[in-house]
């Protein structure tokens, strides 16, 4: 008999044991621990099931460790723990595959009739070893029972020494462990953790060990983390009856990854001849491929539902064979968001439509329920692709009441990569006079469901991202408050006249579509100048007028004389705040306010933005 791994044979002669020994909860010392007897490679993820139970969970408790019994034993905790932190940490990677596929042979058909559970297998390869197939190093495979086994060939050539030594020495190691408690955090909020349960699976005991009582680290499960895999995974037992186990996605650590994926909703959803789904940009180049649910899921999940012999292969098929997965296509430009395709677009299906609601119908599959929400996957994150995750992730980050908004070039140009771009702004509706001044508007829009968003500044206040915008439409009423702005006879434009009429903002129609609101360079670099503030704080009085003109508008209960009036009076207050930050002023409520507003820049939606114009200026 050839053994699957070698030097199996050498285990000590000596060492024998009648047949009763059998009996019971008899465990074989580590030397006799021979996996020549076992007819598969199953047989390793068998005996790394085994090592992994002998671990014991009591703090500070000396581990078994059979390996240095048995040199020649190919699994151990050791391993096990680089292997995982090596997943995590990007060094080793997870490629699933099918094992009825053609090229399996009939090999591969008799392993997935030996363990149909296992049908799919997670295989491990290293992201920096080549290996003889052209691919990275294959170094292992996953397995519902232990998670993780190890193969044999690696250890020949000394490939475990080298491993240690890139996970050991990693700096990010640390941030790692935080990442694998907060996974392992999911699996306890919803029922499926118990390492010291008799009947959980030896991968709960493992990662207990390895983790002990490493906290949660905060937002990192969100925000840097792309899904790996998916893998199938046994669980602890679950009240109420639900599965034994679960198509689960192992973390890997990606810093910005959610502020990359949210960049993608800014693309529009296109279906592509072979049913993928591609994220387009401006330019109608695809940049991202989502794969969506072959043609024999239906079957394949109608026969699971029934409980038939494929049963366990079927379960979890649409997620397992690659639904969701995310395929770079070309580079991610940044582009201005002049659409946000999350949802729906006058005559254009949003990424809503196309891309979640029949992810969600196959995640519903994978994890035998009748029907899946984003509040469940809020819930247990980890069970769904990113492709889903991460947009649940996102609404429940969004503003409440919000409304989602496009953003401007301007927006785009400020953004860096660690900071995710605003989806969603305030609305005017919701924006009473007298509260706290919103960092982003949601302006009305003329077309669609979206909104022209003027952002101030957003971000989380360590790394808050400024730009101005309500300033820059602040500065601009200003202007034409005292006369330096006029309106463009076409009425579709207001412009700053001492600067070569060039635009401060304004409306354009192209192609039938109507964008409102554009707060241009050339108005945000002037909100920044000095000489401007310096000008608004020597007329210390006009500046007052202008205050108490606006302060006087944007009330009532008609929306329909109040949105424009709103947003400017919100963009008025804003200007005058920076204007006077830190002079030492302060604007009482007095001074001549401004007759009725001689014209009116059209916002779009039947919202008008009045433009007043000093009384004393006008000489009136």
């Amino acid at each position: 008999m050839i053994p699957l791994i070698p030097g199996s044979n050498d285990a000590v002669s000596t060492d024998v044991f009648a047949l009763d020994q059998k009996k019971g909860a008899w465990q074989p010392a580590h030397a006799q621990l021979r996996t020549k007897s076992f007819p598969t490679p199953f047989a390793q993820a068998e005996m790394m099931a085994h090592v992994l139970a002998q671990l014991v969970l009591d703090a500070g408790a000396q581990q078994p460790r059979p390996e240095l019994v048995n040199d020649r034993l190919q699994q151990s905790f050791e391993r096990w723990r680089l292997l995982l932190l090596g997943v995590v940490l990007g060094e080793v990677l997870v490629e699933t595959v099918d094992l009825l596929r053609p090229e399996a042979d009939r090999f591969g058909r008799m392993l997935a009739d030996l363990r149909p559970e296992c049908r799919f297998l997670g295989m491990l390869r290293d992201a920096r070893r080549a290996g003889g197939d052209g691919r990275g190093l294959l170094v292992g495979a996953t397995d519902p029972s232990c998670l993780l086994w190890c193969a044999p060939r690696p250890a020949r050539e000394g490939y475990w020494g080298d491993l240690k030594a890139r996970v050991d020495a990693n700096a990010d190691r640390g941030e790692a462990v935080k990442v694998l408690a907060e996974w392992r955090a999911a699996f306890d909020r919803n029922g499926a953790w118990a390492p010291s349960n008799p009947a959980s699976p030896p991968w709960q005991k493992a990662l207990q060990v390895l983790l002990g009582d490493a906290p949660p680290g905060g937002a990192n499960l969100l925000a840097d983390v792309r899904g790996a895999g998916p893998v199938r995974l046994a669980v602890a037992p679950r009240p109420g009856g639900e599965a034994a186990d679960v198509v689960v996605y192992l973390p890997r650590r990606q810093p910005g990854w959610a502020v990359r994926f949210s960049e993608l909703l800014f693309f529009q959803p296109v279906r592509a001849a072979s049913g993928a789904v591609e994220l387009v940009d401006p330019n109608g180049r695809p940049v991202v491929t989502i794969a969506m649910a072959p043609r024999d899921v239906a079957r394949g999940a109608a026969s699971a539902a029934r409980g038939g012999s494929d049963a366990a292969s079927t379960a979890g098929y649409e997620l397992l064979s690659g639904v969701g997965r995310l395929e770079p296509v070309a580079d991610v430009g940044k582009g201005h968001g002049l659409s946000h395709w999350l949802d729906d677009q006058p005559g254009a299906p949003g990424y809503r439509s196309l891309v979640l609601a029949p992810l969600l119908n196959a995640c519903a599959g994978a994890q035998r329920r009748p029907s899946v929400t984003e509040a469940d996957v809020a819930a247990f994150p980890m069970l769904y692709p990113d492709a889903v995750r991460m947009v649940a992730a996102q609404a429940g980050a969004e503003e409440p009441g919000g409304v989602r908004i496009h953003l401007s070039r301007a927006v785009v140009a400020a953004l860096d990569g660690s900071v995710a771009a605003p989806q969603t702004g305030t609305p005017l509706v919701r924006w009473q006079p007298g509260d706290a001044l919103p960092r982003i508007v949601a302006a009305p829009s003329a077309t669609g469901a979206l909104a022209a968003g003027l952002v101030e500044r957003f971000g989380p206040s360590q790394r808050s991202v400024d730009v101005g915008e309500l300033r820059g439409l602040g500065l601009g009423l200003w202007l034409y408050f005292v006369g330096d702005a006029q309106l463009r006879s076409d009425g579709a434009r207001v412009t700053w006249s001492a600067f070569d009429d060039r635009e401060l903002f304004g409306r354009a129609v192209q192609a039938g579509y109507e964008r409102s609101i554009e707060v241009f360079r050339d108005a945000l670099a002037a909100v920044r100048a000095d000489e401007q503030r310096e000008r608004a704080r020597d007329r210390l009085a006009t500046l007052q007028r202008f205050a108490a003109t606006w302060r006087a508008v944007g009330e009532g209960d008609d929306p329909s004389t109040w949105l424009g009036p709103r947003l400017g009076r919100v963009a008025a207050e804003t200007f005058v705040a920076w204007v006077l930050d830190g002079s030492g002023f302060a604007l009482g409520r007095f001074g001549t306010r401004s007759r009725r507003a001689g014209a009116h820049f059209e916002l779009g939606g039947g919202a008008r933005l009045p433009l007043f114009a000093d009384a004393v200026v006008d000489g009136a």
